[in-house]
């Protein structure tokens, strides 16, 4: 006799939550391809993976394109992800890395709904989740390797979730996460949360407990298979320690005034406030972690999103479902709730797309470039926000900066002059002089921009735009 109950795509309460998932990646998609760079991290990228293709080695320490620390120790974690995109930009398809980096997202998306899904929690939550994990990422989104580190959480999370040989996939999954991003020591930590959970089930060596602990130190290992070996540990242990973490706004504290976290991260952190305790104590350890994590960094929200969703929607009471027939009037409130969402899922990329600017207005490009137009040598240039100066790597005249978007190999001393110059303490023009510098590229009216303008016979004007205006000092310029 046949099944006669309705299959799932037949089913509002279960098809919303793929609808919402293709609505979320749709807008991903529009947004990653059709939306310049904001910010200078992917020309830097680009530029790491044309070295890597053409010296056919991953470079160790900064060069000379940088004055301020030439030579300083350098761990390209990322080294992978800036190779496809070199890759992808020598090969006519500038567009499949920002493709990838949408469609990765949509893995984390569908990770959590699978999770919701495993714990029964309704498909109105499951969307629930789903959105609730897109809002987290509203601040961090972009064609960035971090994005890996959501998706590879929310996978190992799953695996880890799964029974019997499926759940040593975790291995392969960390070790293509590790030569991507530096968050994959998240992958032993949660294998390591499960094998405490195990051990407190048990209370004794049992085998399941030697499983546990084998897996752990197995994903602990994968983290090692990679051209960087040792490095890798050592760099994510000293940038958890390094002092220079305050002084990068994605490192700073975790706080209301972040819209990530009052949309994405609060209502979870309430949620398992008030109904966590239902939860078994896997997913209370699971869930405390990952809560310590998101309080240690603002750029830790959608980690914890994407990890906690499905623990914190799972937690909520549910009502015993209805033995009658659902009323023909819900069944027709479910399905416009379904239809309005796919017609959402289009109008949006399709409105976003459209919205998208120009590709050279999102970077001061016309400063820079008019800065090594009328340089007479090779300028000396800060940038106000250190990112902007990796326009630098990608112009074919020379020019050095103080600090571009690679920001963490560069020491604790750069990062002081750095601020030092930025708020305008005393002393600031001394680091000017000292550092001999020659150019500086500011946001328009800030208080640097300000205090450069105030001081019209050292330092002049010479080009801007919506966003930037750059300064140089007379001698720098033929015409002077």
């Amino acid at each position: 006799m046949k099944d006669a109950r309705p299959r799932w795509w037949a089913e509002p309460d279960e098809l919303l939550p793929w609808v919402c998932v293709a609505a979320v990646v749709g807008r991903l998609v529009a947004v990653a391809v059709a939306f310049p760079a904001g910010d200078g991290d992917r020309l830097w990228q680009r530029w790491l993976g044309e070295r890597i293709i053409h010296e056919h080695a991953i470079p160790r320490a900064l060069g000379p394109e940088t004055f301020s620390a030439p030579g300083a120790p350098w761990t390209p974690q990322e080294w992978l992800f800036s190779l496809a995109l070199a890759l992808g930009v020598d090969r006519g398809v500038p567009w499949l890395v920002p493709l990838v980096c949408a469609l990765i997202v949509g893995v984390a998306l569908v990770m959590v709904v699978l999770r919701c899904q495993r714990r029964g929690v309704s498909g109105a939550l499951t969307s629930a989740a789903v959105l609730i994990c897109s809002l987290a990422t509203v601040q961090s989104f972009g064609v960035r390797a971090q994005v890996v580190g959501w998706a590879g959480a929310a996978t190992v999370l799953w695996l880890l979730e799964s029974e019997g040989a499926l759940v040593w996939a975790v291995v392969p999954v960390t070790i293509v996460w590790a030569n991507l991003h530096a968050s994959v020591f998240l992958a032993p930590t949660a294998a390591g949360l499960f094998a405490v959970a195990v051990i407190l089930r048990d209370r004794g060596w049992s085998t399941v407990v030697r499983h546990s602990a084998a897996l752990t130190l197995a994903c602990a290992l994968a983290t090692l298979v990679t051209p960087l070996g040792l490095d890798l540990p050592r760099y994510a242990i000293g940038l958890l320690t390094s002092p220079i973490r305050h002084l990068i706004s994605e490192w700073g504290p975790t706080s209301m005034s972040s819209v990530a976290f009052v949309l994405g991260a609060l209502p979870l952190v309430l949620t398992l406030g008030v109904f966590g305790v239902r939860g078994s104590v896997r997913d209370r350890i699971v869930a405390a972690a990952f809560t310590v994590l998101l309080f240690s960094a603002v750029r830790n929200v959608p980690v914890f999103a994407f990890a906690v969703a499905p623990i914190a929607l799972a937690a909520i009471p549910r009502r015993a479902k209805a033995s009658e027939p659902v009323p023909r009037v819900e069944q027709i409130c479910a399905w416009t709730t379904v239809g309005a969402v796919a017609v959402v899922a289009v109008v949006i990329p399709i409105a976003s797309w459209r919205a998208a600017p120009a590709s050279d207005t999102a970077l001061p490009f016309r400063p820079a470039r008019a800065l090594l137009a009328e340089a007479r040598t090779s300028p000396r240039v800060f940038c106000e926000d250190f990112a902007w100066c990796s326009i630098f790597l990608a112009e074919p005249r020379p020019a050095r900066f103080f600090m571009d978007g690679r920001a963490d190999p560069y020491p604790v001393a750069v990062w002081r002059d750095y601020r030092t110059v930025l708020d305008g303490n005393t002393g600031w023009n001394h680091v000017l002089d000292e550092r001999r510098i020659d150019a500086v590229l500011v946001r328009r009216d800030s208080a640097l921009d300000s205090l450069l303008a105030g001081r019209p016979r050292m330092w002049h004007a010479i080009a801007a735009d919506r966003h930037s205006r750059m300064y140089v000092r007379p001698a720098l310029l033929a015409a002077w």
